[in-house]
């Protein structure tokens, strides 16, 4: 017997004893006071049981005069319960704990068998561990068989991206979201979102939980609309051909005739001749304008930066608002990037020139590492960002237009902005123009 527990049940049986030659209540506070040192002790209900009727048989032989027997037993009984009270709080305490763990077990329960989107658990070892019914469903795997290893259920280009996340993850790292693609028990690739956790266990990781989420759907969608992007961009760009080669043409062809035939009229007809020629030039600037807005041969022939100068020069000249187009991409980037930042720059500043009534616009290009940076700023009116991107009418659709623009290059879009307080749209996308939709599994 430890010193500590020996102290104890000197102390008990000093306290009983007193306690049955004079029923004093400060002796039962004592008991009280007694029985929550004994839990501390980690002495269990049996061992003090046994102690008080060890402590009761040494103070009977003690007592020189026991009186009604009775009346002893009876004291002694309340002494003891006295002294269990702080056990039978604990127990209490210990039974309204496991039944609020087990409701809350059964809700967990609940929630993961009913749940619409794949939760999932796995060790250590990166083996799969739990699994929910909509994970049966759309992997085909049931929880009665051995569960795949990750070489069975991640097409081969996705195995190192998904070893790193649960590198990550096993470290400690922060939760994360991510996109996979996996694989039926049918080799059937399904794309899923994954947003996964590490379990911890006295600070330390044991394996890892995760939820995942079919998006095959969205991704579809989000295909046909790159798809959709890029006829656009074929159709616009043999239209500004159209433009500039072929109705060019017609016009310096127009303006030949006019002076072929000029010398025949009399003088009379000159200044209509003057107007009509004034006229004809009008056009052609026009022309020009709108095929350099439909696709500018610039882009293609000399890059991003010198594309957007010459559209912020136009732009700034019809509006008369001061454009800065500062920083650089240090060469040339693939075409699929420079051809959604430039319909990025141009949507953000015909959206600056229809509603923002700003004084001064800035466009700022810059490369870091592998990823672009686009900024464009405004000091207008600004707006409400969640309200404007939430309506459901045409006023939030050029900045929807933007980030869609972003979805096949994996970019990033963060629009800040508020009334009073102008405007910037933040765009990064990987330099080197990785298309979401080049997969060899189709994604």
């Amino acid at each position: 017997m430890k010193a500590s527990q020996r102290e104890l049940m000197d102390q008990y049986e000093t306290a009983l004893r007193g306690y049955l030659e004079k029923t004093d209540e400060a002796l039962l506070e004592e008991a009280y006071e007694l029985g929550r040192r004994a839990l501390r002790l980690e002495i269990s209900l049996i061992e003090m049981v046994t102690l008080h009727s060890d402590a009761l048989k040494r103070a009977l032989s003690q007592m020189a005069d026991v009186g009604d027997f009775s009346e002893v037993l009876k004291a002694s009984a309340k002494f003891l319960i006295e002294t269990l009270t702080p056990y039978e709080m604990t127990i209490s305490g210990y039974r309204e704990t496991n039944a609020a763990l087990q409701t809350s077990e059964e809700r967990y329960r609940e929630l993961f068998e009913n749940a619409n989107d794949i939760v999932f658990t796995v060790d250590a070892e990166g083996r799969l561990t739990s699994l929910n019914r909509a994970g049966e469903r759309l992997t085909g795997y049931g929880r009665d068989e051995p569960p795949p290893s990750p070489v069975n259920l991640l097409p081969m280009e996705h195995i190192e991206e998904a070893a790193k996340m649960f590198s990550h993850l096993m470290a400690g790292g922060d939760p994360l979201t991510h996109e996979l693609e996996i694989l039926t028990k049918d080799g059937h690739p399904v794309t899923v979102e994954v947003s996964a956790r590490p379990i911890l266990n006295g600070g330390d990781v044991i394996g890892i939980q995760g939820i995942a989420r079919d998006v095959s759907e969205r991704k579809r969608a989000e295909q046909a609309l790159h798809r959709l992007n890029e006829a656009l961009e074929e159709r616009a760009k043999h239209i500004a051909h159209e433009l500039h080669d072929e109705a060019s043409q017609l016009l310096v062809s127009v303006h030949i005739a006019i002076d072929g035939m000029v010398h025949t009229l009399p003088p009379s007809a000159q200044q209509t001749i003057g107007e009509i020629k004034e006229l004809i030039e009008r056009i052609e600037t026009e022309l020009r304008r709108l095929s350099h807005e439909l696709r500018p041969t610039i882009l293609d022939d000399l890059g991003l930066v010198p594309a957007v100068e010459f559209l912020t020069q136009g732009i700034s000249k019809r509006f008369g608002i001061p454009i800065a187009v500062e920083g650089d991409t240090n060469g040339r980037l693939p075409p699929q990037v420079e051809v959604a930042l430039y319909r990025i720059v141009q949507e953000a500043l015909n959206n600056i020139m229809k509603h923002a009534r700003a004084s001064h616009v800035t466009v700022r290009l810059q490369k870091e590492d592998t990823r672009i940076h686009l900024t464009v700023t405004d000091d207008g009116t600004g707006f409400d960002v969640q309200s404007v991107m939430g309506q459901k009418g045409r006023s939030g659709l050029g900045l929807i237009g933007i980030r869609e623009r972003l979805i096949p290059l994996r970019g990033e879009c963060i629009i800040k902005s508020s009334p009073g307080v102008g405007t910037e749209i933040s765009v990064q996308v990987p330099s080197e123009g990785k298309d979401a939709f080049t997969y060899p599994s189709g994604r």
